[in-house]
């Protein structure tokens, strides 16, 4: 068993622009404690900009779905003992504990993460399926790009023709980090 780090938030746009803008999808990554190795998981814009947000220790000036979940659970008693995250694209277990014992909740890998940062409590993955989705950090780059050139390829192959749709070339984007998050609807404008 291997545990895992919040390291970083990432999103892929376009030179020069500022803001990342809600449509964009994030990239979660959480690193090896131990190791090398990093995993990536999907995020929506909220989900992303929330964990963007735990990450860099701050609070937004309204609680977030995961703030929530969190003070009820510290209402009823119950306590957060860890997350197990088989694979980036498999629910997320989670481990919870109160007076009648143990619960198991399911979550999406990036809600639990969201919710692991907010307890805190350890995000766990088996060590053989590290082995098969992790990524050593020196191929991380190239490996986003050759995912991200496949899901455009997806879309191109499924989009009705009339579409119209044109994907930026590589030059015009650029990977960047969000944490700490920057923008002026966390700074409580």
């Amino acid at each position: 068993m291997a545990i895992l780090v919040a390291q970083d938030v990432i999103v892929r746009i376009r030179r020069g622009v500022r803001y990342p803008g809600p449509g964009v999808q994030r990239r979660v990554l959480l690193r090896e404690r131990d190791g090398d190795r990093l995993v990536h998981l999907w995020a929506g814009a909220d989900d992303g900009d929330f964990a963007a947000l735990a990450i860099a220790g701050q609070t937004p000036p309204i609680a977030t779905i995961y703030d929530v979940a969190v003070a009820t659970w510290r209402a009823a008693g119950l306590s957060l003992n860890g997350v197990w995250l088989p694979n980036p694209d498999d629910p997320a277990r989670l481990d919870l504990v109160g007076q009648a014992g143990p619960l198991t909740q399911m979550a999406a890998p990036v809600d639990a993460v969201n919710l692991a940062l907010r307890w805190p409590a350890p995000i766990e993955t088996p060590d053989s399926g590290l082995a098969e989705f992790g990524i050593p950090s020196a191929e991380l780059w190239e490996t986003l790009l050759a995912d991200e050139a496949a899901f455009a390829a997806e879309l191109r192959d499924h989009l009705p023709p009339d579409m119209g749709v044109a994907f930026p070339g590589s030059d015009e984007l650029e990977w960047r980090s969000i944490v700490p998050p920057e923008w002026r609807l966390y700074r409580g404008a």
